[in-house]
């Protein structure tokens, strides 16, 4: 490589790999059938080259592409990860194809069922931009290679092996918002005294976006592709009086589950849609999952593994177990690569704590880390709930969709949210991280969103649902508030909290000083813990009143 070398090395291997788990398809052309989305041709597999066919040819497809522009993106297997409407996917052999409509910036999601030959679920999901195929990205190639401007900058165009471009925004640009875009980085300490070059290319449009600037974190290592490793296959575990299921999903995590405590509905699924890595101006969209389908994929490292821990809450030391997934690219610890790791904590007491972790280095020491975490709460099953917020003296019920920030007043025992059932009056109170979690040291300035359950805003595998580079409301959650009703119904949480990175010695966060094989690394972990009130466990009620009662 020449003196110019960029730290997006990893997409060699991971958006080759990507392509291959999602559709394994080569340069597409344009054709035009009974929908005139834009079909994946090549080496398709037999099976996901049926799965788009009948995809194509559904009414509700078509109608969502007719007279746009629309193209198939990918295609992926299904596993747990799909609406009630397609419950029989639990037995049969089924995929998610994956179509983007770039007039409407929204993703067409058609659920198809192989063993009957029948399109079983179309979601249509606007804002949303599923994981690009290899066509977009050799666009992107091309463009970011004869770009004047950053020939300009470099002293000459960049080799093209150089360019390994990836899911991307430009605050203040429409790459900020509405368009589909990706962007290459590139260093030379000499000319761009120790900053990092984000180009950026605008896919909707196939144009040079502009050019933005982050602080090199000093280090330069080599970034490298992660080596397939496959998926992990999925599970169910049954401890400690809990159950779930989980498994690794395409792009948005850890997917558990079905997770009940002492055989009450407790979560109907949890999952982490995506981070958002912000360095200012610029930054990237991240997906950890095992195909990568939407934002820049980061591959699970190992399988899926639960740990025995103990937690201080409320000044006592409580016991439970938490389950694992690491994900990580191949040469983590330098520059420009990225680890990521979530848990479900769960506890003997019938708590729970939903945790997501970065440990940079990422590709910038100026860096945001937001992770986007979606929880469909489950309290005497999906129906009958409402949720409340604390004014410094009363609950007082929400009635309509919201978004709040993370802030006082809070109870005296840190509580800030609530959510209980209607009918039973059984629920749980949301703690927020202030810094008191052992793994939590600096508190989470969350944004919470609470809206109606909706199959197309996360039943399914997501595309990216946000932007990287806002330090407001507007993550990608806030599309989902449309003044729905949130009194006795069906809700979703998502919880984003806000990580920033820190590199002052002794003060370290978000930040990595070295990798394997003997790191030395400062994660920031953050997320919420519910407290079951009202609910009968065992008996637990007698030994926990505050826990089971409230305050």
């Amino acid at each position: 490589m020449n003196k110019f070398a960029k730290f997006g090395l990893i997409l060699i291997g991971i958006i080759l790999l990507t392509t291959l788990l999602l559709a394994r398809n080569s340069p597409i052309t344009a054709v035009r059938g009974k929908s005139p989305a834009i079909l994946l041709t090549g080496v398709l597999t037999p099976e996901n080259q049926l799965a788009q066919d009948l995809a194509l040819t559904d009414a509700r497809v078509i109608a969502h592409t007719t007279g746009r522009r629309a193209e198939v993106f990918g295609v992926q297997t299904d596993g747990l990860h799909y609406p009630a409407s397609a419950a029989e996917c639990d037995t049969a052999d089924c995929r998610q194809v994956n179509i983007y409509n770039f007039d409407d910036n929204a993703a067409i999601t058609a659920i198809v069922n192989l063993d009957t030959r029948t399109i079983v679920e179309v979601l249509h999901q606007p804002g949303v931009q599923p994981g690009i195929n290899k066509r977009l990205f050799d666009v992107a190639v091309r463009i970011i290679h004869d770009s004047p401007e950053v020939a300009a900058i470099l002293g000459d165009p960049p080799p093209l092996e150089d360019i390994y471009p990836m899911m991307s925004s430009y605050a203040g640009t429409a790459c900020g918002s509405e368009h589909l875009c990706m962007a290459a980085v590139f260093i030379n300490d000499e000319l761009l005294d120790h900053r990092i070059l984000w180009a950026h290319v605008d896919l909707t449009t196939e144009t040079f976006a502009g050019i933005g600037w982050s602080a090199s974190p000093g280090e330069h290592g080599l970034a490298v592709p992660s080596a397939p490793g496959g998926c992990p296959a999925p599970g169910s575990l049954s401890q400690n009086g809990w159950s779930l299921d989980y498994q690794v999903s395409g792009s948005d995590g850890l997917l558990t589950t079905n997770v009940q405590f002492q055989g009450i509905p407790v979560i109907t699924s949890v999952k982490l849609a995506e981070w958002h890595a912000d360095y200012g101006s610029s930054g990237y969209v991240d997906a950890t999952g095992c195909t990568g389908g939407g934002g820049f994929p980061i591959l699970p490292y190992g399988d899926p593994y639960t740990q025995p821990i103990t937690v201080t809450i409320q000044g006592q030391p409580v016991t439970g177990f938490e389950l694992v997934q690491d994900f990580r690219m191949g040469n983590w610890g330098a520059t420009c690569n990225y680890r990521y790791e979530q848990h479900l904590q769960l506890f003997d007491d019938g708590r729970f704590r939903v945790v997501a972790g970065a440990y940079g280095k990422g590709c910038g020491s100026n860096s945001i880390y937001r992770p986007l975490i979606r929880i469909d709460l489950a309290v005497n099953g999906d129906e009958g709930d409402t949720f409340a917020t604390w004014d410094g003296v009363n609950w007082v019920d929400e009635l309509t969709e919201g978004w709040w920030l993370q802030g006082a007043p809070y109870t005296a025992q840190r509580y800030l949210w609530r959510v209980i059932d209607t009918t039973t009056q059984r629920g749980y109170f949301i703690e927020p991280g202030q810094a008191q979690f052992n793994s939590s040291r600096r508190g989470d300035g969350a944004y919470l969103y609470v809206v109606q359950h909706h199959p197309n805003e996360g039943d399914t595998d997501l595309g990216a649902v946000g932007t990287c580079c806002n330090d407001d409301e507007f993550q990608g959650p806030h599309q989902y508030i449309n003044g729905e009703s949130i009194n006795g119904e069906n809700l979703v949480i998502w919880y984003v909290p806000q990580f920033i990175t820190d590199t002052t010695p002794g003060r370290e966060y978000c930040w990595t000083i070295q990798g394997e094989p003997n790191p030395i690394t400062y994660p920031c972990f953050g997320g919420p813990l519910f407290h079951p009130f009202g609910i009968p466990a065992s008996g637990l009620e007698t030994w926990f009143p505050l826990i089971f009662n409230g305050p």
